[in-house]
């Protein structure tokens, strides 16, 4: 007998509908890429802000380690002429901040309620454009001096070919990459995204990341990027740093009034005397 037919002559069980599981994602040990679309009245904003800073500028190269030629730098008088983009910049800073907090706080909800009612202090630091050519590229590296840092794209290559490799195309992309997460059944150490024009992404400053270089059959055929560092504090903890300062402050001072009283070497008579 065929163990196939004695099975087709049994009664199968009929599939039951599972229950929807109602869960909660817990992940207070891994750092997040926040990706946003950006409007279309903020994208040409951007493409503004842009053309304005292709006028006359200066490049911010000599503090950035990409192989890129064209690095050219957004002051603070610029970003000061296009506000909206400004502000949005500062509100993807913000948002990034309270969902990273809401994942670390996760097993600690009164602390994550009482960052919620917290006023975020959000201020850029620097901003720049990388105009990247065919074969440029930026090795893995880390934005410093900052808290937050952010890429968003302008235009992609028109005429970029095709990578040697069709079972790993790494050409072109943003790779982040960290090894938080310990288990490498269930995490991954690395993620690429294609850039294409409108795509945002915020992440941590210290979230290491690189950009691939990739090959034209036009060798000005660019690829336009902004990206910006900033800082963020609460309103409380930039009170309590004040205060901390001011008593550093008075500590000092208080410290260099005792050191002169007691320095023996301070007389109050004729040096040349003799007793």
């Amino acid at each position: 007998m065929k163990i196939k037919g004695l099975l087709d002559e049994q009664p199968q069980p009929q599939p039951q509908e599972q229950p929807r599981v109602n869960a909660q994602i817990i992940q207070p040990w891994s750092n997040l890429i926040l990706k946003v679309k950006i409007p279309d009245p903020l994208f040409e904003q951007l493409q503004k802000l842009y053309d304005y800073t292709m006028k006359d500028w200066t490049s911010f190269g000599g503090q950035l380690v990409g192989a890129v030629v064209e690095e050219p730098e957004v002051t603070e008088e610029i970003r000061n002429k296009f506000p909206e983009w400004t502000e949005w910049c500062l509100e993807g800073v913000r948002q990034f901040t309270t969902i990273q907090t809401q994942q670390n706080l996760a097993a600690d909800l009164d602390k994550f309620e009482d960052f919620q009612k917290e006023e975020l202090m959000t201020k850029i630091t620097t901003m720049w454009f990388v105009n990247q050519k065919p074969h440029e590229y930026n090795p893995v590296h880390i934005h410093t001096n900052c808290k937050v840092s952010s890429v968003c794209y302008l235009k992609a290559p028109e005429k970029q070919v095709r990578d040697r490799k069709s079972h790993y195309q790494s050409d072109g992309k943003i790779t982040f990459v960290n090894n938080s997460g310990s288990d490498t059944n269930f995490s991954n150490i690395q993620c690429s995204f294609k850039p294409e024009a409108g795509d945002m992404y915020i992440f941590g400053a210290i979230q290491h990341h690189m950009v691939w270089p990739y090959r034209s059959t036009d060798p000005d055929d660019s690829r336009i990027s902004l990206s910006f560092n900033a800082d963020i504090i609460t309103r409380s903890a930039l009170n309590k740093q004040g205060d901390m300062q001011q008593k550093m402050y008075e500590d000092m001072k208080k410290h260099k009034e005792s050191e002169m009283k007691d320095d023996k070497s301070v007389t109050d008579g004729d040096i040349n005397k003799s007793g």
